[in-house]
């Protein structure tokens, strides 16, 4: 009778296990099923009919930049659906096109692009082509409207940081005297020219330049804004004065106070 008892007892744990056996593959079985459907039924909504992307925007504030180009640009990857279509893809070939500083791109479900694009911010012109901006770096970009109204800063490759700084420094001090830099320049012996837009070109030399060029200033109004008509450029490279090139006079300079040290 125990004997009887125990085996029924060993049929009855066979018995659920097997249940829970097939009860586990069945759940395993739904989930693959399931998987499969999931799987199909994404392949066949990512298809470019299904989900299209219907709507671009673009964000951002341009001066310089042709959203007709980001319009042609765009309208090559449209056609791909709003699954299929490759942000990466858009991010780089956006981040070539002209003037653009920066973007991000990404999808607004169900059928829209976003876009926001910074501009680039040109500080001045660079004298071998395109721009360098604010930040101090050097970019290409196709020239827009007025290239005359541009300071044009011009240098060794790699001085575009250098010379950005300066101008910046330049700019303010002219600014007091409601002057402007026309062109700033400075060759591979860091020897710096300046014109002014009014005409008037500065040789500050390598040493001392800032101090040279407030030196100009202290003169400016009192001795040669009077003769500024006839004044074709002033030499600051002087030991405590400057020399000045006379418009009728080319080849003969005038010094001005002090000995001159070839800096």
């Amino acid at each position: 009778m125990v004997r009887q008892t125990k085996k029924n007892r060993l049929q009855e744990e066979l018995r659920e296990r097997r249940k829970k056996v097939v009860r586990l593959s069945v759940m395993l079985l739904v989930v693959v099923v399931a998987g499969v459907v999931l799987s199909l039924v994404y392949l066949e909504v990512s298809k470019s009919q299904y989900l299209p992307i219907r709507f671009v925007k673009v964000e951002g504030e341009f001066r310089y930049l042709k959203s007709e180009r980001l319009e042609q640009l765009l309208n090559q990857e449209l056609n791909k659906g709003f699954f299929n279509i490759d942000i990466d893809t858009i991010h780089a070939a956006v981040q070539q096109v002209p003037w653009v500083d920066s973007v991000t791109v990404r999808r607004k479900w169900p059928d829209t692009l976003m876009l926001n694009v910074v501009e680039q911010k040109p500080l001045a012109r660079w004298s071998k082509g395109g721009y360098v901006n604010q930040r101090g770096e050097w970019f290409l970009a196709s020239q827009e409207g007025d290239q005359g109204a541009w300071p044009v800063l011009e240098g060794p490759k790699g001085s575009e940081y250098l010379l950005s700084k300066e101008y910046l420094f330049v700019s303010n001090q002219l600014m007091k005297f409601k002057l402007g830099v026309k062109r700033l320049t400075v060759n591979h012996r860091r020897s710096w020219q300046l014109s002014l837009d009014n005409g008037l070109n500065l040789q500050l030399g390598r040493m001392q330049v800032q101090a040279r060029l407030q030196r100009f200033l202290d003169v400016y109004k009192m001795v040669i804004a009077e003769q500024l008509q006839k004044i074709e450029s002033v030499d600051m490279r002087y030991t405590n004065g400057f020399a000045v090139r006379w418009k009728s006079e080319p080849d003969s300079p005038v010094k001005k106070k002090g000995a001159h040290n070839n800096a």
